[in-house]
């Protein structure tokens, strides 16, 4: 269910563009090759060592054509669909990658024959190797056979004719579980690439910039519960992890929404007295006083934003823990971000990664209400 949620906040995106696009809507079809290498940011992933990673990319896009507002606000961005495929150049350890995105590409001006362009998405990767304690030890960069991915490309296109695009691509893709399973040290890696994209019936757009100021102020009242599948030992099993929040939002630009409310966490029991556990037998020095089995209970202050692209939303936000027993990790604050949607004026679901810096925390699957 967590994975079939996330790819319906994709699906919507697409559906927002296709509604949009009626009438005679403008498709492209593009190919890139990259060539790369992996990023070895902890002393124990010998096998990631900037590898001779290559691969290949497929995808489709579409021109809005400013039927909606915001894609006039956001200067008529590409909605895109791209399928993937990576190999590290590691095939034991590490293997091969396939991958299914969605994404948005903006630039300052369509109207240039040279544009630079930058394009952020996400989606599905599914790895074929992964790690095992006992048969591949040395990937512990990834330990789910599916995780997410989260991508950014800066590409700088030139307009060969009507119908050809030639593009030179510098990218970033990072794949993750959030904690889904343990490790998660995720993978990331640097490509660069050229490529060329084909639009076989051109169309003609009228560029014109979005002139009307007013946007709703009203104050809302949000109130939100989640859930979320976590792995915290080395196991078989996943423990559960609960989430509601209250919180005030109010659209301060054309562009975005002001959050600031309170967040609450409830973690299972079981999983937080394992942690602990094993934290106390690593950490001798721990006072006395402090090794207790809290009651999994988390509360913080938030703040965050709401980039709006019509009735989907881009979470950013910032937490503040003011009670939080657990020690066995010594996040004071954490972020999150994820994607909203609005079904009605007052119904929204929303799918969040809660992390304390680089660390994941879970991935949150949410359903709200705004009055």
């Amino acid at each position: 269910m967590r994975f079939i949620f996330t790819a319906l906040l994709l699906v919507f995106l697409h559906v927002n563009s296709f509604v949009s696009g009626q009438g005679k809507p403008s498709w492209s079809y593009g190919i890139n090759p990259y060539y790369g290498g992996v990023l070895r940011y902890k002393e124990d992933m010998p096998k990631l060592d900037m590898t001779g990673l290559h691969g290949i990319e497929l995808y489709t896009v579409k021109m809005t054509n400013g039927k909606h507002r915001w894609e006039k606000l956001y200067n008529y961005p590409h909605i895109g669909f791209a399928a993937s495929y990576f190999n590290y150049g590691v095939p034991d350890e590490l293997g091969e990658v396939y991958s299914l995105a969605s994404y948005m590409d903006v630039t300052a001006n369509n109207r240039k024959k040279f544009q630079w362009r930058l394009n952020i998405g996400t989606g599905f990767v599914y790895s074929t190797k992964r790690f095992d304690a006992q048969t591949n030890p040395d990937n512990k960069a990834i330990s789910s056979r599916i995780s997410y991915v989260l991508r950014g490309t800066i590409h700088h296109e030139i307009q060969l004719s009507e119908q050809y695009y030639f593009n030179l691509n510098l990218a970033f893709r990072h794949y993750s579980n959030g904690k889904l399973n343990i490790p998660n040290n995720g993978m990331n890696f640097p490509v660069v690439g050229v490529g060329l994209r084909y639009v076989p019936n051109p169309q003609k757009i009228d560029f014109k910039k979005d002139t009307t100021s007013a946007f709703n102020k009203k104050l809302l009242i949000n109130l939100m519960g989640g859930t979320a599948w976590r792995e915290v030992l080395r196991e078989d099993y996943k423990q559960k992890a609960y989430s509601a929040s209250l919180y005030l939002s109010k659209q301060i630009t054309r562009y975005n929404t002001l959050l600031l409310g309170v967040d609450g966490f409830l973690y299972d029991k079981e999983s937080v007295r394992k942690a602990t556990q094993v934290y106390n037998t690593q950490n001798t020095a721990v006072p006395e006083d402090q090794l207790v089995d809290d009651d999994g209970k988390q509360m913080a202050v938030t703040i965050g934003t709401e980039l709006l692209f019509g009735k989907l939303s881009v979470i950013l936000q910032g937490g503040a823990y003011v009670y939080k027993p657990q020690i066995y990790y010594e996040a004071t604050w954490y972020q999150r971000y994820g994607f909203k949607y609005q079904v009605t004026p007052y119904l929204f679901p929303q799918v969040t990664l809660k992390s304390h810096s680089r660390t994941a925390d879970m991935v949150e699957f949410g359903l709200g209400v705004s009055f």
